[in-house]
Order: C-alpha cells, then sequence, then structure tokens
C-alpha cells in the first residue's frame, strides 16, 4: 500500500546528511529520509544552486515522496533516498 505525504509538509534538515520527513501507512508514521548528496546532485542537473537543500526538497518532495513509498512497500522500515538522482517530474 503506498504511503500518503505528511499533510503538515514538515521536514527537519537534519544536519549535517539529510532531510528528515514523514509519510503515513495509513494512521502509522513512517520517518524517511533524503541525503544532501541527492538534493545536491538534483539541483546540479537542474542548473539551481546546489546548497538550497530545502528549496531543491521543496520543489523535487513528490517525487522523493514516491521513493520513499516505492522503497517502503519493498519493506524498507526507513525509506532513504541517497545519492541517486530523484527523476525530474
Amino acid at each position: 500500500m503506498p504511503l500518503s505525504p505528511d499533510p503538515s509538509g514538515e521536514f527537519e534538515q537534519a544536519a549535517p546528511e539529510a532531510i528528515l520527513f514523514a509519510m503515513f501507512n495509513g494512521d502509522d508514521r513512517i520517518a524517511c529520509r533524503v541525503d544532501w548528496s541527492a538534493l545536491r546532485d538534483r539541483a546540479i542537473a537542474d542548473g539551481t544552486d546546489p546548497n538550497d537543500l530545502a528549496g531543491t526538497f521543496k520543489r523535487h518532495r513528490a517525487t522523493i515522496e514516491q521513493i520513499a513509498s516505492e522503497q517502503f512497500d519493498a519493506g524498507t522500515e526507513m525509506p532513504t533516498v541517497w545519492s541517486a538522482k530523484p527523476a525530474a517530474p
């Protein structure tokens, strides 16, 4: 069953390596993360500032959440998007 996005849209920049965000499996909150390296790679591919991690996360959140959901469905307890570039929407 695919995860649902957190309706609050909240996330946390967890220094020095990842942005943490939540998704939901029904009523169960699932901790997810996207490594800074993936966000920097995506920003470079987009031609935007690789240091604007929050901005890159916000622009690509739907794709990142889709990847996390697929990982969860495949059995990963804490889905992590890392070093592979999230595909452009």
